[in-house]
């Protein structure tokens, strides 16, 4: 098989793997790991790595895949370590894709993310109305073909990628009116979904978003559209019975929690969960517990300072936070890691204003979203972070030539 036509499967497993991430779990696994395997097969292999490793976003991730890897010196459970570690190799998709994908490819994979994100989304209403019960799928809690927390992220990513497409759009056209529609789909869809931590990514990010994107347009222009996203919430929060509820019920939680010590609730496991692992960070401040070493010092310290709190707890599989379970396991160090991450992502030199605003809601949705559940940690949306963030790279001026023109001098 020639460079060219690998080249050209990678392309397509790519727009395979965003179609899937909303709708099939098996064609993730299968489409990431042959993206992975056929990525040395394209040709021109020394061409690729030379401009790999001149990638910061790319630098930054192996920085912090390594930094895991040698906490395993530190660690108490270095083979859960291993294993947990081994969840990260899907972060490798963003050099991956970044210099495998043709300039078509880009369109291709944003239309199959979009695509399949609003066709799980259209799914929702059946389950509602049809009064649908299966597994931990009901009307109350709609999501078909994920949990609500890993859903609400694909649909809060799905929709902010469409609010880029509009701002950076023709406005008024057929086509632009089209996308209008599917974005109502989709935000309707993200405000009945019962994941809290999507709805704080969308809302929390189109502040910082609308004013990058927009600061081509004219001034008026601007601050219309600004007011306008802030009515449309405000309205969706007066008018949508169930984003209501989780907003209001979030709120009365955490009041309940920090006023009344109650710690049954939601919000206040969180909050118990997060009392734990600051002293957990507090005694590891640099370097951390160790990659498989967090929750086993969790429920330690659980039992031994906190025992009146291990019902509440006791139980967590991990801690619900992005950061804690970075700093619980790496420290200040593993933060800054991070950080480095996404600062990587955010300054990338990239060639359209569409893709700097597409890496800046990328960006910020995530780290709201780290809030209230580790992304990084579940297949889903860590496969979402990897895809996406690598089909905005791909439009990095380091890889300027096409994959196809790059590879198809050599065969394999």
């Amino acid at each position: 098989m020639r460079a060219r036509t690998v080249n050209e499967v990678v392309n397509w497993l790519v727009v395979v793997l965003a179609f899937s991430i909303p709708l099939y779990r098996a064609w993730v696994s299968l489409s990431t790991a042959l993206i992975l395997v056929l990525w040395f097969f394209q040709g021109d292999l020394a061409g690729r790595f030379a401009r790999v490793r001149r990638h910061g976003l790319t630098l930054a991730i192996v920085a912090f895949m390594a930094l895991n890897l040698l906490s395993l010196l530190w660690s108490s459970h270095p083979a859960e370590g291993i294993e947990y570690w081994f969840k990260y190799r899907y972060l490798l998709l963003v050099p991956a894709i970044a210099s495998s994908l043709d300039v078509k490819f880009t369109r291709y994979a944003f239309l199959a993310l979009v695509s399949g994100t609003t066709l799980a989304a259209c799914m929702m209403p059946v389950v509602i109305f049809a009064d649908i019960h299966f597994h931990r799928t009901h009307p109350g809690n709609p999501s078909v073909t994920m949990s609500h927390l890993d859903f609400s992220m694909v649909l809060a990513v799905a929709s902010l990628f469409v609010v880029v497409y509009l701002g950076h759009a023709a406005m008024l056209g057929r086509r632009w009116l089209g996308w209008v529609v599917v974005l109502v789909v989709l935000f309707a869809a993200l405000l009945v979904n019962i994941g809290r931590s999507g709805q704080l990514a969308f809302v929390g990010t189109l502040p910082v978003l609308l004013p990058v994107m927009l600061r081509q347009r004219p001034a008026w222009l601007r601050a219309a559209l600004i007011a306008a996203a802030a009515g449309v919430i405000v309205a969706s929060y007066l008018v949508v019975s169930p984003f209501k509820q989780r907003v209001d019920q979030a709120a009365a939680e955490i009041h309940d929690a920090v006023a009344e010590r109650r710690v049954d609730t939601n919000q206040g496991k969180r909050l118990a969960g997060m009392v734990v692992a600051l002293e957990i960070v507090r005694d590891h401040p640099v370097l951390g517990t160790g990659i498989g070493d967090a929750m086993p010092e969790f429920r330690r310290v659980l039992a031994t300072d906190h025992p009146q709190l291990v019902d509440a707890v006791g139980w967590f599989p991990h801690l619900h936070n992005q950061y804690l379970q970075v700093a619980t396991e790496l420290g200040g160090v593993g933060l800054l890691s991070l950080g480095a991450v996404f600062g990587a992502l955010f300054a990338g030199h990239y060639r359209s204003r569409t893709k700097q605003s597409a890496a800046v809601a990328l960006g910020c949705a995530y780290l709201l979203g780290f809030v209230g559940d580790p992304y990084l940690h579940k297949q889903l949306p860590l496969v979402l972070f990897a895809l996406a963030a690598g089909v905005i790279s791909a439009d990095n001026e380091i890889f300027g030539e096409t994959s196809t023109e790059a590879s198809s001098a050599t065969p394999s």
